[in-house]
């Protein structure tokens, strides 16, 4: 019992991971996202560049460990310069028996080197000062708010998509129970001019008409369930969801209709710029070319430097004999100042090039806020005329239903014909399906509104 109990309890984790709602649908694909998993590793990667760029202004310090063996150890040619001075003394000194020096004097071979040689020492080196570095490090910084700003125009594009294949499924849903429902209609009526027929009181053809109208209809109703379900196939697509598995969607239509707000839509609202990702990534790559100029034009500065090294030599013909001279320590610091004088007008190149890009990020900012506005005003236009057109479908829909249903009755009082009933038919099939039509055409002028706005 406990086994099945846990079975049942698995099972119905299993199914509610499979159903989502509008939520939780943009949720899921924003966290399984390809193209936010990018821009998450962007953002990594700008962060580790920002460390790089860091440890150019923090101390560097690197040990050594150096063994040379010289097979053939270099020697000098050097002049005997001693025995005539030797000489010159003990001439000056009149010792007796010394004769006098005879040259030239001889040559020899000299040598400063040892054959082993082992050398252990720590370097340390430290930026203490450069104003290209200062900049730079703010720039680095404000590269990764940017890299970061790539996750919210990915999340934003999300959004928009997912909500509209999740409307998709919606709208052939509301259209499949429509169908099913006239199906049902057309089959009770087959059933009823059947039985006429089978009286004698309607003829052939209007058993026939009828029937042409079911195949009719059952046709449309097969084709719906195939664009479901590449409607499913396009909403997981867009969620980064298996395609092997099954999607169960919970949104109810006049749910997502209330939730979108469809009636409550403020025409007036402003144009706000920085809601939109894609506004907010301009704006910062604006502010890093800015600090990029600031930066090369720093190159021009002094920059400072330290530097310090220890180490110990140790100079051998033996290297393990204890009894030759050991380490002798050395040991220096120095403090440098690199003064740029000419580069060939090098950094000048550089600068141009960054006042040239921020020209660029100007021009498209202004183009962006002149697209965005474009956009939100054809929105607006387009919920205007969808709405006034699902209002003027949802009165020719009364009408027509009104009609058929009255010249049903008159078909089965038998004061109709079935001629009259087949247009009927066909006449509410087209209101129908442009009814559903037009409930589309609002839910995604409003989506498209919201998107532009930057609600969505």
């Amino acid at each position: 019992m406990r086994h099945l109990i846990m079975l049942l309890l698995l099972s119905a984790s299993i199914s509610a991971q499979h159903s989502y709602s509008l939520q939780e649908a943009i949720d899921y694909a924003i966290q399984h996202s390809q193209q936010v998993r990018m821009a998450e590793l962007d953002i990594k990667d700008a962060a580790a560049k920002v460390t790089e760029f860091k440890a150019i202004g923090i101390p560097q310090v690197n040990g050594k460990i150096n063994y040379q063996y010289y097979i053939e150890v270099p020697v000098n040619p050097v002049e005997d310069f001693i025995t005539p001075a030797v000489y010159r003394v003990l001439e000056q000194e009149d010792v007796p028996g010394v004769d006098p020096f005879v040259g030239p004097p001889e040559i020899f071979e000299f040598s400063f080197f040892q054959r082993n040689n082992l050398n252990v020492g720590l370097e340390a080196s430290w930026l203490l000062f450069d104003g290209s570095y200062l900049s730079g490090l703010k720039a680095a910084k404000l590269f990764k708010d940017l890299t970061q700003k790539g996750i919210d125009v990915a999340e934003e594009k999300i959004r928009a998509d997912v909500t509209k294949a999740y409307m998709n499924i919606l709208i052939a849903e509301e259209n499949k129970k429509i169908l099913k429902n006239n199906l049902d209609n057309i089959t009770k009526a087959l059933r009823e001019t059947q039985a006429y027929y089978d009286e004698g009181l309607v003829e052939k053809l209007d058993v026939s008409r009828i029937e042409l109208s079911f195949e009719n209809v059952k046709t449309e109703y097969e084709k719906l369930d195939q664009f479901i379900d590449i409607s499913y196939n396009l909403l997981k697509f867009q969620m980064s969801y298996p395609l092997s598995e099954e999607l169960i969607i919970t949104e109810d239509l006049q749910v997502l209709v209330d939730l979108l707000k469809i009636e409550n839509v403020d025409l007036a609202e402003e144009v706000n710029y920085n809601k939109k990702a894609q506004y907010s990534q301009i704006l910062a790559n604006r502010d890093l070319n800015r600090m990029n100029i600031k930066r090369l034009q720093k190159g021009y500065l002094p920059s400072l430097n330290a530097k310090a090294n220890y180490n110990q030599l140790m100079q051998r013909s033996d290297l393990f004999d204890g009894n030759e001279l050991g380490f002798i320590p050395q040991a220096s610091v120095s403090l440098g100042v690199n003064i740029p004088i000419y580069d060939g007008d090098m950094k000048k190149g550089q600068i141009q090039q960054a006042k040239i890009d921020l020209d660029r990020i100007d021009i498209q900012q202004s183009e962006f806020e002149r697209s965005l506005n474009l956009h939100v005003q054809n929105a607006r236009l387009q919920y205007i005329n969808a709405k006034k057109t699902l209002k003027n479908r949802e009165k020719a829909l009364s009408i027509v239903e009104d009609i058929y249903e009255k010249t049903s009755i008159k078909f089965r009082e038998g004061v109709g014909s079935s001629i009259e009933l087949t247009q009927a038919e066909s006449q509410l099939y087209e209101a129908q399906s442009q009814h559903i039509n037009a409930l589309y055409d609002l839910l995604i002028s409003k989506t498209d509104l919201d998107i532009a706005l930057g609600n969505i």
